[in-house]
């Protein structure tokens, strides 16, 4: 047989995203990073926390205390990471929730501008930021993001003028004025909480996982939901 090299294997990756990159670890749900990581025997790092956004200065209604912010947390990752093989981001729903009612902090995309001065308190300038500052930071490393699957149940359906399609396509549009390769999980993924063969809404969380469904509650993921956007996460980034 063939011997095939897998490129991934013993490689320095670095992962950062919101509640669906961080996965549910406490509670046995891994998630992408755990099971990419882990498999191809990588040096890996999840930064993903629950609630994040992409955007800075987006705060908790209850607490005012600040949110994981992707677009600044890469000056973390590179201060404690300062060499990477692959850096993968995902985010943009905690995004859309928050800020959807403040069309100004969605931002505009200006496709000649390449100057790294961009107001990461929009949406639009937090992705630009982030993926100036990614390519700054690892001219070597292969970076990609993750726009997540299909979320909630809106009565209109997933086309373009749902608010979190809205949100993921403008970072796709910023992705590829970046050459930044992506992962459109929300087209590639057939995981859909309106069909009862990935979500029951009867049924509990616990009971979702016990039934191998792939959603827990519409939005994040059951063990056997992760499988299936593990394998696909996976087979891309070998590509990258």
């Amino acid at each position: 047989m063939e011997y095939i090299k897998n490129p991934l294997y013993g490689k320095r990756v670095v992962f950062d995203g919101d509640s669906i990159c961080q996965g549910s670890p406490s509670a046995g749900i891994l998630p992408w990073a755990n099971l990419i990581g882990d498999k191809n025997c990588m040096e890996w790092k999840n930064y993903g926390v629950g609630g994040g956004t992409v955007t800075a200065e987006v705060y908790v209604a209850s607490t005012g205390n600040p949110r994981h912010w992707v677009s600044r947390t890469i000056d973390r990752i590179h201060n404690e990471y300062p060499s990477l093989d692959y850096l993968i981001l995902e985010g943009g729903t905690n995004d859309a929730d928050l800020l959807i009612d403040e069309p100004e902090r969605f931002g505009e995309l200006d496709p000649a501008d390449f100057s790294g001065n961009y107001d990461d308190t929009t949406f639009t300038g937090a992705c630009e930021s982030l993926f100036y500052k990614a390519t700054s930071y690892y001219p070597c490393a292969k970076i990609g993001f993750i726009v997540a699957h299909k979320m909630g149940r809106p009565a209109g359906g997933y086309g373009a003028d749902y608010k979190r399609r809205k949100f993921f396509l403008r970072a796709i549009e910023v992705c590829k004025k970046w050459g930044i390769p992506y992962i459109d999980l929300w087209e590639c993924a057939p995981l859909n909480p309106s069909l009862e063969a990935y979500y029951d809404p009867k049924l509990s969380g616990a009971e979702n996982e016990a039934a191998g469904k792939c959603y827990i509650d519409g939005q994040h993921l059951t063990t056997h939901g992760y499988k299936v956007l593990t394998d696909k996460i996976e087979a891309w980034m070998m590509t990258l």
